[in-house]
C-alpha cells in the first residue's frame, strides 16, 4: 500500500509539471512591479525576485532534471553494459584493464567527478549530462560484470552458444532477463542520484544556466530572500525531495 503511494505521489509531480508547464509556458518573463509576490489566485506558486512566475519556473524546472537525469541514466546503463559485457565475456587481460579502469573512477567520489567536468565544460544541459555520465556508469559496469560472470557458466547461456548464436545476442536474450532486477534496482538509485546530483550542480552555478530553470538555481535564486520570500528556495525543495524519496521508494520491487 505504502509502495502505492509513492508511486502515485511521484507521477502526480510529473503531470503537474507537464501540465503546469503547458498552462504557464512564460517562464522567463520579467516583471518588477510584480516581484517577491506571495502565492495567490494569479501566481499560485508566487514570484521570484525579478516578477517571474514560479509554477511554469518549477514545472519547467522539473522537466528538465527529469530529463536530463533519464538521458544521463540511459547513457551510463549504455556504457556500463557494454564494459561489463566485454569484461566478462574477454576475460584476462581486457578484464584487468577494465576493472583497473572502474577502480580509476570509483576511487573518486561520485559528486566530486560531476563537479570538475561541469566546471571543465562550463554547465550547461549537455555539460550537466557529460558530468552525471561520466561519475555514473562505474556502478552499472562493477554490477552487471560481477551478474553476467555468475551466469557466464549456466548451461542455457553455455547450450545457446554450443548452437551457434553470438555471445552478444545470447548475452541479451538468455542473461540480461535474469538479472534484470539488480539492473533495475541500480537504474532507480542512479536516476534519484542523478536528480540531486544535477540541482546541487546548479544550486552552485556550473549546472543550468539561466534564463533556463532548474529546482538547484530556483532554490540557489531564494536563498537570499529566504527570510522575506521563504516559498521561492521551499518549494522547489520540497518538489526534489519528495521525487526523490518516491523513486527510491520503487525500490521495493514484489
Amino acid at each position: 500500500m505504502r509502495k502505492g503511494i509513492y508511486r502515485i505521489v511521484f507521477f502526480t509531480i510529473l503531470i503537474f509539471c507537464f501540465l503546469g508547464y503547458l498552462l504557464r509556458p512564460d517562464y522567463y518573463s520579467v516583471n518588477l512591479s510584480q516581484r517577491l509576490l506571495p502565492p495567490s489566485l494569479s501566481h499560485p506558486l508566487g514570484t521570484d525576485f525579478l516578477g517571474r512566475d514560479l509554477m511554469s519556473r518549477i514545472c519547467l524546472g522539473g522537466l528538465i532534471s527529469f530529463g536530463i537525469s533519464f538521458i544521463s541514466v540511459l547513457i551510463s546503463f549504455s556504457i556500463g553494459f557494454l564494459v561489463s559485457f566485454f569484461a566478462a565475456v574477454k576475460g584476462g587481460f581486457v578484464d584487468k584493464i577494465l576493472v583497473s579502469l572502474m577502480d580509476v573512477f570509483q576511487s573518486f567520489p561520485g559528486m566530486l567527478l560531476a563537479i570538475v567536468f561541469a566546471a571543465f565544460f562550463k554547465g550547461g544541459i549537455y555539460g550537466v549530462i557529460l558530468a552525471l555520465c561520466v561519475s555514473g556508469w562505474v556502478g552499472f559496469a562493477r554490477l552487471s560484470r560481477g551478474l553476467m560472470l555468475s551466469k557466464l557458466k549456466e548451461n542455457y547461456f553455455v547450450y545457446s552458444i554450443a548452437s551457434g548464436e553470438r555471445v552478444l545476442k545470447a548475452v541479451l536474450r538468455h542473461i540480461l532477463p535474469n538479472i534484470k532486477k539488480p539492473l533495475l534496482i541500480q537504474t532507480l538509485l542512479a536516476f534519484s542520484g542523478a536528480i540531486i546530483v544535477e540541482a546541487s550542480l546548479s544550486f552552485l552555478g556550473i549546472g543550468i544556466k539561466p534564463p533556463l530553470p532548474s529546482w538547484g538555481n530556483i532554490i540557489a535564486d531564494g536563498k537570499e530572500f529566504i527570510l522575506v520570500a521563504p516559498y521561492i528556495s521551499v518549494i522547489p525543495g520540497l518538489f526534489l525531495t519528495l521525487s526523490v524519496l518516491c523513486i527510491k521508494n520503487f525500490l521495493k520491487i514484489d
